[in-house]
């Protein structure tokens, strides 16, 4: 895109809007006498809050037309009349910007509005980044919107704040944002203007721009229900109902969370309690096994230690009844203990080689033990290889040992298979038992009939 050569135009005189009976002026914010006073119409604030609310993802932005102006008394002012919606632009969280397509689109519509609406700045959002001016912008202004009356808006829909940058005409500090600025509208929607001031400020939650382009009335939503449909009250009713519920719930838990910390808490204390008593338990075995040491070596002293002491005793009250020098008595008191730790550590030696001669005396029973095993094993040994036979009916027993339950079922299957074949033979040789017996029985009979006829006389 290629600009041709651009002839600023020096500002023409007018009326300021707060001077002119036509308008009703009233600040946002707090304008201070050093800002440039920027002046914008009322709707063309509407327009631009809702376009910056219709999509909080990415940036949005667009042209400001207007006048740049001076007052009677030669000082600047600028005056926002409309604006224009940028098109076809490049935008994401963070960043906007203008396209050849977009500025062809602004010119084109540029062109329906009369040549006394000029362009007078641009505005874009920044969705819950804050009112600033970033590199990208600083970009932007110094390609595009560089006059010295030229100005820049920045909303912030998400956290409902705007401000107006202007030129400073300082090369340290080329853009600042201003205290504040002015809106404007007919005098007869003063009333309007002062809600709608109250609105963007945050005093007021009624008739809230994001839900109103026109007029200042907000819509109105009826929960109180009505008599022809009850069933919204029942609805609403059940609704708080369960809401009720679940805090309740939730309360109860929270409680029974309490109360399942507090068993947690005594038992930690009942842990501390007995870690200290061990660690004292631990303490006082350390105590009794130093003063056992103790006792252990003034009973190894000759006379169990009490002739040392009674030396000691002896020689204070000796030096303390002839009012010897301190010093004197500190020495004796010293060559004494000296004496004493001699004879300590000597019988710590005579200790250590008794327990050094005990530990040998173990290692000795130990292999003594281990040689009476091995001996056992060799008389065993020994006796298998002179009776073999014995050795056999070991064998033979152990093998008996090991199998008993085999032989024994063997046995006890033999038993019923003969049991059952002997039964099985009784039943064939009763018919031949029963002939002979029959036949036996029958010879006797003829017998004693021909005796009875050989007695007989003929």
């Amino acid at each position: 895109m290629e600009f041709g050569e651009l002839e600023e135009d020096a500002p023409d005189e007018s009326l300021r809007p707060d001077q002119n009976k036509h308008f009703c002026v009233v600040g946002y914010d707090s304008p201070s006498s050093e800002d440039m006073p920027i002046y914008v119409d009322i709707d063309v604030m509407r327009d631009m809050e809702l376009h910056a609310l219709s999509d909080m993802n990415v940036e949005l932005g667009g042209v400001l037309l207007g006048g740049q102006y001076i007052d009677e008394d030669g000082r600047p002012f600028v005056v926002v009349s409309d604006s224009l919606r940028a098109k076809h632009y490049e935008s994401t969280k963070g960043s906007f910007k203008f396209t050849h397509d977009t500025w062809s689109e602004i010119s084109r519509e540029r062109d329906e509005f009369p040549d006394d609406l000029q362009m007078v700045g641009w505005y874009h959002t920044h969705p819950d980044w804050g009112v600033f001016l970033s590199g990208m912008d600083m970009f932007i202004c110094d390609n595009f919107f560089a006059r010295e009356l030229d100005v820049a808006l920045v909303i912030d829909p998400c956290r409902q704040d705007r401000g107006m940058f202007q030129w400073t005409g300082n090369p340290e500090d080329r853009i600042r944002r201003t205290d504040g600025f002015f809106i404007t509208a007919s005098r007869f929607r003063e009333v309007e203007l002062e809600q709608y001031i109250a609105q963007l400020e945050g005093s007021t939650m009624a008739h809230d721009p994001r839900f109103a382009s026109q007029g200042f009335s907000a819509p109105v939503v009826n929960v109180t229900g009505n008599r022809e449909q009850p069933w919204q009250g029942i609805a609403i009713i059940g609704i708080l109902v369960i809401q009720l519920s679940f805090l309740a719930l939730i309360g109860w838990k929270m409680t029974m969370v309490a109360e399942e910390k507090k068993p947690n808490d005594e038992i930690a204390k009942i842990e501390k309690k007995l870690e200290e008593m061990v660690a004292l338990r631990k303490e006082r075995e350390d105590l009794d096994a130093q003063r056992k040491l103790l006792d252990r070596i003034v009973g190894k002293l000759p006379g169990g230690g009490a002739g040392v002491v009674e030396d000691l005793n002896d020689a204070n009250r000796r030096l303390a009844k002839a009012g010897v020098d301190t010093r004197s008595r500190d020495d004796r008191i010293l060559v004494l203990k000296s004496k004493l730790e001699i004879t300590v550590r000597e019988l710590e030696k005579i200790d250590a080689s008794f327990k050094s001669l005990d530990k040998s005396h173990v290692k000795v029973r130990k292999s003594y033990s281990n040689l009476q095993d091995k001996n056992k094993d060799l008389e065993e040994k020994l006796k298998k290889l002179t009776s073999p036979e014995e050795g056999k009916d070991t064998g033979r027993l152990a093998w008996l040992r090991a199998n008993w339950i085999y032989v024994a079922g063997g046995t006890i299957l033999l038993m019923v298979v003969g049991g059952i074949a002997v039964f099985a033979g009784r039943k064939e040789e009763l018919p031949f038992t029963q002939a002979v017996v029959d036949n036996q029985e029958e010879a006797t009979t003829n017998n004693q009939e021909e005796d009875a006829e050989g007695d007989s006389p003929n």
